[in-house]
């Protein structure tokens, strides 16, 4: 009976709430790639380096840490293989590692904000300098 009672704590701690979904999965493992190939400016010094800085931003992404580590210390040739390799686009090791499935898409490659949604700034609605009332300075009684 008591073990009845304690099978939903179970199978709650089984997959918290932060568990991923494998978009969110393929979202973060080509953000990790992204970030650390983008750290060292596409130029990557050595392979040592290389899985230090992955494993340090994997650290920082709490809900993805242990499958991004896990991934790291398995395929770390491979990584470094591929951003040294010439062109680097982060959905190809996301795909082989099968972090991401086939039909889903890469991040964008720019990072430039869309404001095609938002109306124009008109400047039209703040005050014109010249037409602000002016005080006079105080008067100096010394």
């Amino acid at each position: 009976m008591r073990f009845l009672l304690f099978l939903p704590f179970l199978y709650a701690s089984l997959c918290p709430i932060d568990c991923l979904t494998p978009g969110e999965n393929c979202e973060m493992c080509q953000i990790v790639l992204r970030t650390v190939y983008g750290h060292f400016s596409a130029n990557v010094p050595s392979r040592k380096k290389l899985v230090n800085q992955l494993k340090h931003e994997c650290k920082r992404h709490f809900n993805y840490r242990r499958r991004c580590l896990m991934a790291v210390k398995d395929q770390g040739d491979f990584l470094y293989r591929e951003m040294t390799g010439g062109e680097f686009k982060p959905i190809k090791p996301c795909f082989i590692m099968k972090e991401c499935k086939r039909l889903q898409s890469p991040l964008p490659e720019d990072f430039l904000p869309d404001n095609s949604t938002y109306p124009p700034i008109l400047d039209s609605t703040l005050p014109d300098p010249l037409e602000l009332p002016t005080i006079p300075p105080p008067d100096d009684q010394s």
